[in-house]
């Protein structure tokens, strides 16, 4: 269980299956700014495929890394 537990932690996310919602925002910047600010590792190249393979949803990977530079820039001040 030892060994098990630091690959559940920098999995993250990625073990939940994105719903159509996730892949269908309003607003990507918005999304990359929430991760970012919550110190996550972007989500881009995860949100590409699994958006792109389960609901045919493309992202705007630039809004999305743009968002999420400025939220990690923000986060990082904080700590």
């Amino acid at each position: 269980m030892v060994r098990v537990l630091p690959i559940l932690i920098l999995s993250g996310c990625s073990l939940f299956p994105l719903g159509e919602a996730d892949c269908r925002p309003p607003n990507w910047q918005q999304v990359g700014y929430a991760h970012g600010y919550g110190g996550h590792l972007p989500q881009d190249l995860r949100l590409i495929s699994e958006c792109r393979e389960r609901y045919g949803a493309e992202i705007d990977q630039t809004a999305y890394l743009q968002g999420w530079r400025d939220g990690y820039d923000e986060w990082d001040r904080l700590i």
